[in-house]
């Protein structure tokens, strides 16, 4: 029996020109692998409707959405990228004046960014930006539409990394960005306070660092998508093998462990002498 594809799209308006012409191209593309929007959804980690709005052809969707299309339809990144920039942008508004994410350093740039990032996503309205952030509430935190709506227009300074996730979840900004925007956040003037760590004792073996630890995550077959939070705390990562989010603790990773949702196994095959 042949497999069910779903209502079809209604068709492009412009397809010869513009973000008309991007989205064929994304069709097609994704005719080529034989993929469903729901499939190809699933695959690269975002909802149903941020692919329909990319082959819809009405806006330009944001790169990364349209960067791990191309990857996963087997699109040339360079021509892709160049669709993607003749799309142009919205015409309704002027976009936000904002710097690049690698120099944001006082809160107003920061603020700036964020604006652009709910820009780049197509202006999602406060509902949407509240249950998009509401499906990964337990995993990072809850975004109220007030919140949403007083970050969005500058008027409220985040009140924590997790708010600073939820608001990027509600924007569809890709996981494996968020360590570039924690770094934007904590440059910006933000930080959060820590409960004091004991003096480590003489003979304790050393602190792991993040970059050693992500590295040693990536091994193992995990990709972070926090900064590192220790040794015995949970940390958040994506399953390679599911592309599934769960909660890791980073000494079970190093002895070997499996993930919860299609319990795939996790080890680190070599630590090197820092973790011995």
């Amino acid at each position: 029996m042949p497999r069910r594809r779903g209502r079809p799209m209604a068709p492009v308006l412009t397809p010869n020109h513009g973000a008309g012409r991007l989205a064929l191209e994304l069709r097609r593309a994704r005719s080529r692998r034989d993929l469903s929007r729901p499939e190809l959804a699933h695959k690269i980690g975002r909802s149903l409707t941020t692919v329909q709005r990319a082959e819809a052809g009405r806006i330009r969707p944001p790169w990364p959405v349209i960067r791990d299309i191309a990857a996963v339809c087997g699109m040339d990144l360079d021509t892709a990228e160049d669709l993607w920039r003749k799309a142009g942008r919205p015409g309704r508004t002027r976009r936000t004046e904002a710097p690049l994410l690698s120099l944001v350093r006082t809160p107003g740039d920061l603020a700036a960014v964020l604006r652009r990032a709910w820009e780049d996503d197509g202006a999602p309205s406060l509902r949407t930006m509240e249950a998009r952030a509401e499906r990964l509430a337990r995993t990072y935190a809850p975004l109220s539409r007030m919140s949403a709506w007083r970050i969005r227009e500058r008027k409220q300074t985040l009140s924590s990394l997790h708010q600073l996730y939820a608001y990027l979840i509600a924007c569809e900004v890709a996981e494996e960005d968020f360590p570039a925007w924690e770094q934007a956040w904590r440059r910006a003037g933000h930080h959060e306070e820590r409960s004091p760590r004991p003096a480590a004792r003489a003979g304790q073996r050393r602190t792991t660092s993040l970059d050693r630890a992500a590295a040693l995550m990536r091994q193992a077959g995990l990709l972070p998508c926090e900064p590192f939070p220790g040794r015995h705390t949970p940390w958040t990562a994506r399953c390679r093998s599911c592309g599934k989010l769960s909660r890791y603790k980073f000494s079970q990773v190093l002895e070997g462990t499996s993930c919860p949702v299609c319990h795939h196994p996790h080890a680190v095959l070599y630590a090197g002498p820092e973790e011995v």
